[in-house]
């Protein structure tokens, strides 16, 4: 039962909840109803600081509270599918931060899971689905702007691991599901299926820059097992070919780019998300024209922490939610699945066993 306030939503995590999605999803049009985080003191520290009327000691307290409707899974991804499962049970709308989980098997429980409560939104987090120049990327070549995909280029680059004073923790671990790869290269991956359809063969290779970081539990150095960079090369079904980079040790960059070159016209959405476009006549002078794109209520835009893709996406999936749900609307067309993250997740796997195997996988 939706409040009179609006669909409240209860964060399960403090990192990303409180830098991005509070705040988004507010202005989006939903309600911060509650709090739950591994430390229960910092679940108590983001309340207070951002007005959150509920703290829960644990997520089971939370999924059960009659005072939230949607569950936002914001914890490492090794908790994805216990929470997502046990949340789905409890009768609440789910939002789960990406990587989908830790394994496909995991990823298949999770669809399982939402299949069995039609009633009820199962979506994972990849709010780039709902940045307006991303959108409109992707309806410009379902409308033919660039022909025939041949090639296509991802990539998000950042310096952010190569600082060795940065500590261990979930990030640097494997069996935790951290690593570059899960975190970025899951966005990218499902950007590509969006965008450009079904990818057929796929090979990895993954690198660790910092072996080793300072345990602030021991004081000691301890092993990273997690990755830090992936480039992944892909055959899609359309036997258009792509790559995708995501590296958190590319020092001076930052940013996401997406690039398309086709058989009648190419499209650019550079790192300060422009987007650009080049027709086949064009081509030729290597002339880049803008791409007007509209931004709906871009004045609440400007009350956004920061402008950084994901928080914008976060706030147009929270107007789309805060329109569709008390509609009754659980499918959303724009939205992740959780099909679309057990797809996604089939290509994480399969990004690793090429790694470790030196291969290539076919999907």
């Amino acid at each position: 039962m939706t409040s009179k306030e609006g669909l409240r939503v209860g964060f399960i995590g403090t990192g990303w909840t409180e830098r991005v999605q509070i705040p988004a999803f507010r202005l989006g049009g939903l309600t911060a109803q509650a709090i739950a985080s591994g430390r229960e003191e910092n679940a108590h520290r983001v309340a207070q600081a951002l007005e959150i009327p509920d703290t829960h000691a644990s997520w089971r307290e939370l999924i059960t509270s009659d005072a939230v409707d949607i569950v936002s899974i914001a914890t490492p991804p090794a908790l994805h599918r216990e929470i997502a499962v046990a949340a789905l049970e409890a009768g609440k709308h789910v939002i789960c931060e990406k990587p989908t989980a830790m394994n496909v098997a995991e990823a298949e429980a999770m669809l399982a899971a939402a299949q069995a409560a039609p009633q009820q939104l199962a979506i994972i987090d990849h709010e780039l689905r709902f940045h307006p120049q991303r959108m409109q990327m992707r309806q410009m070549i379902k409308d033919g702007f660039v022909g025939t995909p041949i090639s296509v280029r991802l990539t998000r680059l950042g310096p952010d691991r190569l600082d060795r004073n940065r500590e261990w923790n979930w990030w640097s671990d494997a069996e935790q599901g951290g690593g570059t790869l899960g975190a970025l290269g899951s966005h990218l991956l499902d950007l590509s299926r969006w965008m450009f359809g079904r990818i057929d063969l796929l090979t990895a290779q993954l690198t660790t820059g910092r072996l080793y970081r300072m345990d602030p539990a021991t004081g000691g150095e301890r092993r990273v097992t997690a990755d830090d960079e992936a480039r992944l090369l892909l055959r899609f079904a359309n036997d258009a070919q792509g790559e995708i980079t995501v590296s958190s040790i590319t020092a001076g960059g930052y940013g996401m780019a997406v690039e398309v070159n086709g058989t009648r016209g190419a499209l650019y959405l550079d790192n300060q998300d422009r987007l650009w476009s080049m027709t086949e006549a064009e081509i030729a002078a290597g002339e880049w024209q803008p791409v007007r794109v509209i931004m709906p209520n871009s004045e609440l835009l400007r009350q956004l922490p920061n402008q950084s893709p994901f928080t914008i996406g976060s706030f147009y999936l929270a107007q789309t939610l805060a329109m569709s749900l008390p509609m009754g609307e659980t499918v959303l067309p724009d939205a992740a699945s959780f099909f679309d993250g057990l797809a996604v997740q089939r290509l994480l796997d399969a990004a690793r066993r090429t790694d470790a195997e030196r291969s290539w996988a076919r999907l």
